[in-house]
């Protein structure tokens, strides 16, 4: 999958962003993306209105890279369906099945998610705080989780780092929890939004909402893991 050169925001350069310069997208809009409700398992061969909304839904999420949507489910859309399992360690089958079809579901909503976080970026940071008018990094991943329709409650981030699927860090994926380990060695204090590329989004106290990238000098060295919670 092909995605764009990204700027490495640091701790002490803060540039103008947008959201297309943060994370790879793909050719089509979050509008396009296709509700994954159909219940039945798709595999190759089949051709419906069921393989069309899950061809939009790889394009959306830039794992189905044909020109045009086709509802035909043939060798590229089995491979697409293959790197995206791959990517989000599912067993690599090409068959789209209940799992695969939720993971689908669940990466679309954090995909959108992440597109509406950046509307925050330079929010303030508030300690305890959970609305636009300030956040500190736990209540922010509260306050996206629950506009879009994720489970959540309001906690710390060491709660947040107790839940979920560990993820290793070539694996992750946008929308996955990244931690961060600031006041003291080993001790998770700080949580952001993985998106993609080696960046992050979080509440920091000296910027407020903003992308940085999670391997530079100072994020580097306080990185503990990420969990998939959704």
């Amino acid at each position: 999958m092909t995605t764009p050169k990204l700027f490495l925001a640091t701790a002490a350069i803060f540039v103008t962003t947008s959201v297309s310069s943060i994370f790879p997208l793909s050719p089509v809009s979050a509008a396009t993306a296709t509700s994954t409700t159909s219940s039945t398992t798709l595999t190759q061969g089949m051709t419906s209105s069921s393989v069309t909304g899950l061809q939009r839904n790889l394009k959306f999420l830039g794992f189905f890279t044909y020109p045009t949507v086709t509802g035909y489910f043939g060798t590229i859309t089995t491979q697409a369906v293959k790197d995206y399992q791959k990517a989000y360690l599912l067993p690599p089958t090409g068959i789209v099945d209940a799992s695969t079809r939720l993971s689908i579901a669940h990466a679309i909503t954090k995909r959108v998610m992440l597109e509406d976080a950046m509307n925050y970026i330079r929010v303030p940071y508030l300690w305890g705080g959970v609305t636009p008018q300030g956040f500190d990094c736990s209540g922010f991943v509260y306050f996206m989780f629950n506009k879009h329709g994720i489970p959540a409650v309001r906690t710390t981030s060491k709660s947040l780092f107790d839940s979920g699927i560990s993820v290793n860090q070539p694996n992750l994926q946008p929308g996955d929890l990244v931690f961060f380990a600031i006041a003291a060695p080993g001790v998770v204090d700080h949580v952001g939004f993985y998106l993609g590329n080696g960046q992050f989004l979080s509440a920091t106290r000296s910027a407020g909402i903003y992308p940085q990238s999670m391997m530079n000098s100072y994020w580097g060295p306080k990185y503990l893991g990420a969990k998939r919670v959704y």
